[in-house]
């Protein structure tokens, strides 16, 4: 007997679903899709991020220690007042039921989002308690006392911070209801934040945030790219204002004074602890609830003068916070501190992560050099900077005011931070000097060549042109990039035009339509060309900044269909690389990732499977059936070997639109916690005509040495994210009854019109099918 469960199934706008228009970043064409009507709804709540709260036992445990604690305080020192709570953003009413079990009079919970809200209603009158318990759907500075409130609370429950703390604007939620909503002593819970930073010298993260020089010595194929990248713009560039939240418990503090370099994932604190920046209090009073501030940190939390406590390098601030819950300071604090601080109330958790600043340069220090650390907050962000200090009091104020840093070289609003390190790591390198010798190679005795380079946000293009210069006399290329991410075309544009004053013959092109009118009116005719027209070669590393998957980014595949298609009666177009896609999957046992994806069922004591309902049902209306997300994050054991469950040539171009390409692959499972499937891309540069055992096998999402069953898998941390598939939820107890001999099967088919993958994953348990899981490709 098999169970079959289906996730995307076939739709068709006669059962009320709607048709929209998208751009398909993996085709290079807007395609019509079919959604529900409710769709947008839908994707919210499906990535909210309730479910993953819910699921921090944690942050829910202290939440009602703080609650139940500060009502019995408040009883105590108010006798004959009556306790009447707001629960600011409920979501499912968990602060607010567990406030009403505690003895509260009254309960008024705001919930603004209508589906979540709805849902709530749903919950509280499942529990028992949708009378105690007034829900108004509004937001927070909606609410009105005397209309939606009796009168002031004297009792505030809340949960608005994010990895930043405050951006969610918890500053000014807290402001207005300390001056509209509360009474002036109010007791709160949580009451206050405090702030935390570690001073780190880590290359690793630095990577995200600057660019590398390519130094010739590395490579003979790989020559500086002069002056393109190494302008005083780029090079002082603040970088992205945005916040680089990660799990930074997956990097290796090492706590040695050694001189060798640091690697991949490894940091040094630069600190002997943690500095305490600032707490935020949450009021009343309003007037304590500051909405900006700048200040100079140049002391330790015990006064003394903040040093370095060893030589490096400054290129990050990590931070973190510590919510103080309830006013007596009973019950312990929540932290999001990262596992190597040694935070006695360390947790994990994927809601808050920890928060990476850089400063505007990398300084080098020396042990015992003094440090000042510039700090600034507005109401939804935070920053930080380095400062020269003659160290003389804890706090300094700032005189003058510190906007926030905002990038002026343009890459960092083009490129993406991932990308940005991706372009850093030796496996680039050594991708792009072996796409270079192919090249070269392939010229042989051709004097002039066009090639295209079919790739987002790439260096591969300003390489060849400057290799080109180099050997000018020899070769000419005639390099044109074809770039589909408008933000990284236009960064680009400005660094072409840099490097055509430097004698690069490169161009830039938003589309490979733009490319073909460009080459039909630079040759006026296909009959000029003739009888000996040069051939195009076209390359791809190939990256697509629009793909959430590995496998997004076969644009190329499709580029060069239309190249044949313009241009049929010159020589058909060369794509050199890459020439094979394979597609690896391995069962995994993900230690903490799974829970953002698995059912609740109950919270502290309280029934909340209608949460449960409302979120699956949203999943399956939006959610791929398989996610991309950065597995060097999340530890996970591998279960089984990896297999190619795909693999696919490209080196010919597409026949027709229905040539759909099958493939298999098994997985014999080696433990019976396998809770998903990871899939990654691996790509092929053939072989040059001189060695035909040079193949040069590129993954850049994959792990980062080989697999073992029953041991940590190290997944590459820079460039695309891993593929996901989690074992659903209605799998658990099929999952417990298999033997030792289990086996997933994986199809995959891939249809050349939608540029869509297609998997399908069966358990097989001594031969025999047991479950089948299945994505089915939209079609009207």
């Amino acid at each position: 007997m098999s169970t079959i469960l289906m996730m995307n199934e076939v739709k068709h706008p006669s059962d009320g679903w709607d048709l929209v228009s998208q751009y398909n970043p993996v085709v290079g064409q807007t395609q019509w899709r079919l959604v529900q009507p409710d769709y947008d709804y839908a994707q919210e709540v499906a990535r909210s991020a309730y479910g993953d709260m819910l699921h921090d036992t944690d942050r829910n445990h202290k939440y009602r220690l703080a609650i139940e604690h500060a009502l019995k305080h408040r009883r105590s020192s108010h006798p004959g007042e009556a306790i009447n709570v707001l629960d600011i953003g409920t979501g499912t009413g968990l602060l607010a039921m567990i406030a009403a079990r505690a003895g509260a009079d009254k309960v008024t919970a705001c919930e603004a989002f209508l589906p979540v809200a709805n849902c709530a209603r749903t919950v509280l009158l499942e529990n028992g308690l949708s009378e105690k318990i007034n829900l108004v759907t509004k937001r927070s500075n909606k609410l009105v006392v005397g209309c939606d409130l009796s009168e002031r609370a004297n009792f505030l429950v809340a949960e608005l911070l994010d990895t930043e703390l405050i951006g969610e604007a918890a500053l000014s939620t807290y402001k207005h209801a300390a001056e509209c909503l509360l009474m002036q002593d109010a007791t709160l819970v949580p009451y206050a934040a405090d702030l935390y930073l570690q001073v780190v010298d880590s290359p690793f993260l630095w990577s995200f945030n600057r660019l590398k020089s390519f130094p010739s010595d590395d490579n003979p194929s790989l020559i500086r790219l002069r002056d393109s990248f190494s302008s005083d713009v780029m090079q002082r560039c603040p970088g992205a204002p945005s916040v680089f939240d990660i799990q930074a418990s997956e990097l290796e503090a090492l706590e040695t004074d050694s001189s060798e370099p640091l690697g991949d994932r490894q940091l040094r604190c630069l600190l002997a602890e943690p500095v305490r920046v600032k707490r935020f209090e949450f009021g009343p009073p309003s007037a304590q609830i500051k909405l900006s501030d700048s200040f100079l940190i140049t002391k330790t939390n015990n006064g003394d003068p903040l040093v370095a406590v060893r030589d490096g390098s400054v290129h990050a601030f990590i931070v973190w916070w510590r919510l103080k819950m309830e006013p007596t300071d009973t019950v312990p604090d929540i932290s999001t501190a990262p596992k190597w601080a040694n935070d006695p109330e360390y947790a994990w958790r994927d809601h808050w992560m920890q928060a990476v600043y850089f400063p505007r340069n990398s300084v080098a220090v020396r042990k015992g050099d003094p440090l000042g650390i510039l700090f600034n907050h507005d109401s939804f962000a935070l920053w930080f900077d380095l400062a020269p200090v003659s160290p003389s009091e804890m706090v300094a104020p700032v005189t003058e005011p510190v906007e926030r840093p905002v990038c002026g070289c343009g890459m960092h609003y083009a490129w993406s931070r991932d990308r940005i390190a991706h372009l850093n790591t030796e496996e680039y390198r050594m991708l792009t000097g072996t796409i270079l010798d192919r090249i070269f190679s392939k010229l042989g005795a051709s004097s002039a060549l066009d090639l295209v380079v079919v790739s987002d946000c790439s260096l591969l293009p300003l390489m060849v042109a400057e290799l080109s210069c180099v050997h000018s006399r020899q070769h000419q290329i005639n390099v044109h990039h074809v770039e589909t991410a408008l933000g990284s075309l236009r960064f680009l544009e400005g660094v072409y035009a840099g490097a055509k004053s430097n004698g690069f013959n490169i161009h830039l092109f938003e589309s490979m339509d733009k490319f073909i009118d460009h080459y039909k009116q630079s040759h006026e005719s296909i009959s000029k060309i003739s009888p000996n027209p040069p051939s195009i070669l076209m390359v791809a590393e190939p990256y697509t900044a629009a793909g959430t998957l590995p496998w997004d980014s076969v644009y190329f595949w499709y580029a060069r269909n239309q190249l044949v298609t313009a241009f049929p009666s010159i020589p058909p177009t060369c794509l050199l690389c890459p020439s094979v896609l394979r597609i690896y999957g391995v069962l995994v046992e993900l230690r903490d990732l799974w829970k953002i994806r698995a059912s609740i069922n109950s919270c502290e004591g309280f029934i909340l499977t209608a949460f449960d309902d409302l979120v699956q049902s949203a999943m399956r209306k939006t959610d791929a059936f398989i996610e991309p997300h950065p597995l060097w994050e999340y530890p996970s054991k591998a279960a089984s070997l990896p297999v190619i469950v795909f693999e696919m040539k490209l080196d010919k171009a597409i026949q027709s639109d229905d040539a759909i390409v099958v493939s298999h692959g098994c997985m014999k499972a080696t433990s019976s916690s396998v809770n998903a499937i990871a899939f990654w891309a691996e790509w092929c540069v053939p072989p040059d005509q001189l060695n035909p055992t040079s193949e040069f096998y590129y993954s850049p999402a994959g792990p980062s040495v080989p697999v073992v069953p029953g041991q940590p898998v190290r997944w590459k941390p820079a460039g695309p994210q891993q593929g996901v598939l989690f074992v659903p939820t209605d799998w658990s107890k099929g999952l417990d009854t298999l033997s030792d001999n289990t086996t997933f099967s994986v199809d995959v088919i891939f249809n050349p019109l939608s540029g869509e993958h297609s998997f399908s994953v069966s358990i097989f348990d001594a031969d025999r099918l047991h479950l089948t899981l299945q994505s089915t490709i939209s079609s009207c």
